[in-house]
């Protein structure tokens, strides 16, 4: 790790620290109405295992958006209302957000993130740290990102993971 790198982290870390509380409340899966949707994508951006995935929550009536990113300068995915991709030109040389996808992000509330990164990418930790939700469910890459971490090894799909999220919340019983 160079000392950009180390730099970067360190911002982002403390970011995450300075967050301030959120009422967190454990999700019922069945009253679960808005869904956003992190995931880092592949580099040809095809994604079928995220386009599985958001075919099958919306057939649980979800209404879901998606927030993609790919280590890539030029995006070549379309924007469609529900979906956002973002690449180099959306971020700083910290890897800190661009103002257009801060605002994306703060526009909706959502009652459920599920992030799906597999590997540390921060753009995706800047998204999932901003985004307002009152759950925030992934992979445990950084402490104190999520409400609810899983701990499981990086795969090439994201469909075992999102497997595993939505089982526990379904599993799980909540007062709320």
């Amino acid at each position: 790790m160079n000392v950009f790198d180390k730099l970067r982290q360190y911002l982002f870390l403390r970011q995450l620290h300075k967050q301030a509380a959120r009422d967190v409340r454990f999700p019922k899966w069945d009253k679960v109405r808005t869904i956003l949707l992190i995931y880092d994508s592949d580099l040809m951006e095809k994604n079928a295992d995220i386009r599985e995935i958001m075919r099958r929550m919306m057939l649980d009536d979800k209404q879901v958006s998606l927030l993609g990113y790919v280590e890539r300068k030029d995006v070549q995915s379309p924007i469609l209302p529900q979906s956002r991709m973002m690449g180099w030109r959306d971020r700083n040389w910290l890897y800190q957000l661009s103002k257009e996808i801060q605002d994306y992000i703060s526009e909706n509330e959502y009652d459920l993130i599920i992030d799906l990164t597999q590997t540390p990418c921060l753009p995706l930790h800047y998204a999932a740290l901003f985004a307002k939700a009152r759950f925030k469910a992934g992979r445990h890459i950084v402490d104190g990102l999520h409400d609810f971490d899983i701990e499981m090894p990086g795969q090439e799909s994201h469909t075992p993971l999102f497997d595993q999220i939505v089982h526990y919340i379904q599993t799980i019983e909540s007062k709320d």
